[in-house]
């Protein structure tokens, strides 16, 4: 559905289109100044937000229509100018396409207002291109301005050949407006068409070609009239413009008083359109009355009209040879022959003065033409260039990234490799150093045992003898003084010798606690490289004096394991949770390891597939080198591994 603002713009421009197809011009004006006043206060409310963009667009499409209707015609840079703020809103949004295709409409009408044939095709063919963006395919804007053309040089067979070329889809209108697939600004283009159309076949007398051309106007123009969208003002015009026709058939077939009639109507048009600007009817309709009563023969009221004509305030010099026309056609009715001839000699003049005019513009559209065919002709030349450069562009640019992409490619590939060297690095550096560690805690506490063996063996047992000895001496001796000190020296005696078994056996066993202590440790500098606190939750016991008998390498063995099970979870669990638990039982060493991920799924061992995962092969031949055993657990929620060993030292 077209808003209001489009329908504006549709009504708008062809209110300008009729008046400059059927009214005379002249220059009467309005200052610069004024009109760069006007559209200063615009430009201002568009600024300070109270005029929206639709808004300014219909009031400044108001103000240079006004300024047509009075005769204002502007340069082409004076008129980019006044419209430089109304061109940047246009092209700003694609909303606003329309609001373009008004834009050129505006130089056009200047154009063709003031005979500027070369610059109207010019702008005809702007907006041809601005309504196939908007979606319409076939505006039929440029065949009406060449219509208007040839019309003013009286070259009826160009347009009636013109008609010819464009028959087939004009025929095609009335169905097109039926299904809402044209614009009605289209369908009121081909009235226009159709309008010079007709008189070129009166012209020529084709009374067949009168009456169908006539038939297919009344069938547009209907199809206009009842399609829901249309406005007030394009009612007006579609009224008008099917008057207009059928006063030239009536005219054509010698109805002269039906002609009158239809005048009649064309006037009370500003009655029942009195809501609408209907001034410009008038214009017109003064020359039509005038050529009516020439048909009629009625001297008195074709000579009031060729008064009110000459008077007009639109009368040029344009309109020169058609009232020196009037007048001889007047003369010569009245019997007054002599004057008839003089005054049209007068038309004469003014016609060769028009026809010299006509013959410059001419001049000035053939040159204009001819200037846009070689500009094309350069122009595709140089978009050939152009896209040539673009391919090889296109070629190098791709090439390029091909190679760029290659490059990129090695690099991951040798980073990757890279990296999977130095984790492999690091991680036998890893088990170097816990080797070396658990190495080093187990010479700790073998020396720790032994200093607490040779405490209990050596200086325990010296300072028992000392105290005994001290006892003897006590019970021997007679005196009483001597006895006294040997009591004290033997209570001294029987304190060093608690201390000294005391630390003995704090040292024996705490050599036999240090391992597990020792053990969890490295299993908590394993997991917390390979398993970061920001992704998993990890839980890690061992129970006191479960690692007693076990021996270093059995440590790093299951340090092995531990990371072995720990790979598989990081590339293949999806886990949030692990627990490593180390306890004894029965003899034996237990190791379990669970995770909450998704599962072995086929990897799972047991389905008889064969496709047990390298690192739980890894595992299954460590365990088996301890003497040990293992099971799986694994579901949808998770895995669990349990394994077994000897808890045998070695």
């Amino acid at each position: 559905m077209k808003s209001k603002f489009q329908l504006f713009f549709s009504d708008l421009y062809i209110l300008c289109l009729f008046f400059l197809l059927i009214a005379s011009q002249t220059a009467i004006g309005q200052s610069k100044t004024n009109v760069q006043i006007e559209f200063n206060k615009l430009n201002g409310a568009y600024h300070s937000g109270h005029l929206p963009a639709l808004q300014y667009f219909v009031k400044a499409d108001s103000v240079i229509h006004q300024l047509f209707s009075e005769g204002k015609h502007f340069e082409v840079r004076e008129l980019v100018d006044i419209l430089s703020l109304y061109e940047e809103i246009a092209w700003s949004k694609t909303e606003y396409q329309r609001a373009r295709i008004s834009y050129y409409f505006l130089f056009f009408n200047n154009a063709r207002m003031f005979k500027k044939k070369g610059a109207s095709m010019y702008y005809a063919e702007k907006i041809t291109a601005e309504y196939k963006k908007y979606g319409e395919e076939h505006p039929l804007v440029e065949q009406l301005q060449k219509c208007k053309i040839y019309q003013e040089q009286r070259l009826y067979s160009k347009v009636i050949d013109l008609f010819n070329g464009e028959k087939k889809y004009l025929e095609t209108l009335p169905r097109l407006l039926q299904q809402n697939r044209v614009d009605e600004s289209v369908g009121l283009n081909a009235l226009y068409i159709l309008s010079p159309t007709l008189m070129g076949y009166a012209k020529g007398n084709d009374t067949t070609a009168v009456h169908q051309t006539a038939r297919l106007a009344r069938q547009i123009g209907t199809a206009i009239q009842r399609k829901h969208l249309v406005t007030r003002s394009q009612l007006l015009y579609t009224d008008l413009l099917m008057i207009d026709i059928e006063h030239s058939v009536a005219n054509f077939d010698g109805r002269y008083n039906d002609a009158k009639n239809l005048l009649n109507q064309m006037e009370a048009l500003k009655v029942t359109y009195k809501d609408q600007a209907t001034n410009f009817i008038d214009i017109n309709l003064i020359r039509l009355r005038i050529e009516n009563y020439l048909n009629l023969q009625k001297s008195d009221s074709l000579r009031s009209y060729i008064s009110k004509y000459e008077t007009s305030p639109n009368f040029g010099k344009s309109q020169s040879a058609d009232l020196a026309e009037f007048k001889a056609k007047l003369q010569a009715l009245q019997g007054n022959y002599q004057e008839a001839y003089t005054y049209l000699a007068i038309a004469l003049e003014h016609e060769r003065d028009l026809q010299a005019s006509l013959m410059t513009e001419s001049s000035d559209l053939l040159y204009a033409y001819t200037q846009a065919e070689h500009s094309a002709i350069a122009l595709q030349r140089a978009e050939k260039i152009k896209q040539q450069r673009t391919f090889w562009l296109v070629f190098i640019s791709a090439a390029s990234s091909i190679l760029i992409l290659v490059i990129y490619l090695i690099m991951v590939y040798r980073s990757r490799k890279a990296r999977k060297q130095i984790e492999a690095l690091n991680n036998a550096a890893n088990m170097e150093i816990i080797a070396m560690e658990e190495a080093k805690h187990q010479a700790v506490r073998e020396e720790q045992k032994r200093l607490g063996q040779d405490l209990h063996d050596g200086l325990s047992s010296s300072i028992a003898a000392i105290r005994h000895q001290l006892e003897s001496l006590s019970m021997d001796t007679n005196d009483i003084l001597l006895k006294k000190r040997l009591d004290a020296l033997q209570v001294e005696t029987e304190n060093a010798y608690k201390v000294a078994r005391n630390k003995s056996h704090e040292w024996f066993s705490d050599a036999g606690r240090l391992p597990e202590q020792s053990f969890e440790k490295q299993i908590k500098l394993l997991t917390d490289r390979s398993l970061p606190d920001s992704r998993y939750n990890k839980t890690i016991h061992i129970d006191d004096n479960s690692l007693v008998n076990v021996g270093t390498d059995r440590r790093i063995t299951l340090l092995r394991i531990i990371q072995e099970a720990i790979t598989n979870i990081i590339k293949h669990a999806k886990a949030k949770n692990v627990a490593i638990l180390i306890y004894e039982e029965e003899n034996n060493l237990i190791l379990t390891i669970n995770d909450d991920g998704v599962g072995l799924g086929e990897n799972k061992p047991g389905n008889g597939n064969g496709k047990s995962t390298m690192g739980l092969r890894s595992i299954r031949q460590r365990v088996q080198s301890l003497d040990g055993e293992i099971k799986i657990h694994s579901d949808s929620k998770g895995t669990e591994i349990t394994i077994s060993i000897p808890s045998v030292s070695s």
